[in-house]
């Protein structure tokens, strides 16, 4: 038998049972009856809106409307254009594409163009460059803990709270769990937090015939080197450390390899960073990785943040010197 509590979202995990959330929650904005939920939809749009509309006479709520998620329209005057991601990416320029078709009814400075997200994705910069305020787990989760704290007892909200707080403790289990157990949300909290530490790096599925990993890139740096440009990067596939090369020209691949390695051994030996040869030609390709594993640990095995931090740098280093 098992005795965790049934949760709606176990199963409902769909961006539409997501849309059916927000739109259940913020649909009490108009309950004539003051009540706790009331309070709390008021209380998540003044989050969606930075609490820059102060009064509230007409709220409607569309879904699909001209292909945008969700639409409030407020005193037929303001737009909260809600873009709703669980865990797909923006893409194809569609947040351009909706702020402009709410543009040709909306004064501009009356929309407010809110992006958001309950899984992870490695970075925002599109999304705001767009107009667009990331909205995340983390802030979903304020706003549910806001309702359960004035008294709400509703189990959709009850429901749909545990669930973004599992995803969560799922996110941040790299912290509190040996790396020989971590799974895929593991590697995505590290890599999150490994980039705010690092200044740098991205991170993404890589698809492959054998079902693909979670890649985290950074430390790109260019040369020309025998009439060929290439650039050279680090990158991590889970527990592997791997040197990278993109050639400009595909021809001049195996000779940009044999010439990059060359200057990368020779560094490498300089800084006592031993690596082996590793990958096959191609555009993205792999052309050595670090014998030793560059996951610090402590007594428990659990993760050393900081003097992972610290190898990492030292790797750097050696590569900004070629």
């Amino acid at each position: 038998m098992n005795n965790n509590k049934p949760n709606i979202f176990h199963w409902a995990t769909s961006e539409l049972s997501q849309d059916a959330f927000i739109c259940w929650l913020l649909s009490w904005a108009n309950y004539e009856e003051e009540n706790e939920l009331n309070k709390s939809s008021l209380y998540f749009i003044s989050k969606l809106t930075d609490s820059k509309i102060s009064e509230f006479k007409k709220i409607e709520i569309f879904r699909q409307y001209k292909s945008i998620d969700i639409l409030v329209k407020i005193n037929d005057e303001y737009a909260i254009l809600i873009e709703d991601k669980t865990n797909t990416k923006n893409h194809s320029g569609q947040l351009e594409r909706y702020y402009e078709v709410l543009s040709s009814e909306f004064d501009k400075s009356k929309i407010f163009p809110v992006y958001i997200k309950t899984g992870d994705q490695s970075e925002y910069g599109a999304v705001v460059k767009a107009g667009y305020k990331p909205f995340l787990r983390n802030d979903f989760i304020e706003i549910l803990e806001y309702a359960l704290k004035i008294g709400v007892k509703n189990n959709i909200l009850t429901d749909f709270y545990h669930h973004l707080v599992a995803i969560e403790k799922s996110f941040q289990s790299y912290k509190i769990i040996p790396i020989s157990q971590w799974h895929w949300d593991s590697w995505k909290g590290f890599y999150t937090e490994l980039a705010k530490r690092l200044g740098d790096g991205a991170w993404d599925y890589v698809p492959q015939k054998n079902g693909g990993f979670l890649g985290f890139w950074w430390c790109w740096q260019y040369k020309k080197l025998n009439e060929n440009e290439f650039e050279y990067y680090l990158q991590l596939e889970h527990n592997k450390f791997c040197f990278k090369l993109y050639p400009y020209k595909r021809e001049k691949a195996e000779a940009v390899r044999h010439d990059y390695r060359q200057l990368l051994y020779q560094k490498a030996k300089q800084h006592n960073i031993n690596i082996y040869q590793n990958g096959r030609v191609g555009n993205y390709m792999t052309v050595a990785a670090l014998t030793e594993p560059f996951l610090k640990t402590d007594t428990n095995g659990l993760l050393d943040f900081d003097k992972t931090v610290e190898q990492i740098r030292l790797i750097e280093k050696m590569l900004c010197e070629i």
